[in-house]
């Protein structure tokens, strides 16, 4: 089995910090690569509302940034708009870009600028610089199960399936996994993450991760 760098993104699957820590310690103790947040502004949400409460300050991505250091693993988060990249610049190795930006070049040219890794979730195989990595992720919300031979021709393979047997098989010779995880803890009939549908938990990433080293 391959050992794909594992990005578990942990999107809009909590509710504070506290929540956002917690995640950090447990995709590292589940064996993944790299934790990911995103980085969107206020545009569109309702002050009070879940998504208005997770918009990421600077402060706040130095904290989340300290803990990955912490727990030795990668810090990511998606940029959602052009001014979060100069704030998320000195704290991210590489860049991911949204299914939704995968054509959005006032984004991607501005990462680019940076000279760092891009990689990118869309749906079909095109010309791009070689600093830029395809991931193959399925436009639907949750995803229909995803067709191993698909992926032909890209890097990797974004996620948003919930079931662990999926992504072990086509993630066969490709260099990243991305996959959104929640915690343990919010399990039925407690709160729900936003993204619980599309999402593994963190004890089913550890099994992920196993699988690949088998």
């Amino acid at each position: 089995m391959p050992n794909p760098f594992v990005i578990a993104e942990c999107g809009v699957n909590w509710r504070d910090l506290i929540d956002a820590d917690q995640m950090i310690k447990a995709a590292a103790n589940a064996g993944a690569d790299a934790v990911k947040f995103q980085a969107f502004d206020t545009t569109g949400f309702p002050i009070g509302s879940a998504l208005y409460n997770m918009v990421l300050s600077k402060s706040d991505i130095r904290f989340l940034y300290w803990r990955c250091q912490q727990h030795n693993i990668e810090f990511m988060c998606t940029p959602m708009y052009p001014e979060a990249i100069e704030m998320l610049n000195p704290y991210v190795k590489r860049w991911k870009i949204r299914y939704n930006d995968r054509e959005n070049w006032q984004i991607i040219n501005l990462c680019q600028a940076t000279g760092k890794e891009i990689l990118i979730s869309t749906d079909h195989i095109h010309k791009h610089d070689p600093s830029i990595k395809l991931l193959y992720c399925i436009p639907e919300y949750p995803p229909s199960q995803p067709d191993p031979t698909k992926l032909k021709g890209f890097d990797g393979f974004s996620s948003h399936f919930p079931c662990i047997s999926i992504p072990a098989e086509v993630a066969i010779g490709l260099q990243y996994l991305e996959v959104h995880v929640r915690l343990d803890k919010y399990e039925p009939p407690h709160y729900y993450p936003i993204d619980t549908n599309v999402s593994i938990t963190m004890s089913e990433l550890a099994e992920l991760r196993r699988g690949f080293r088998l």
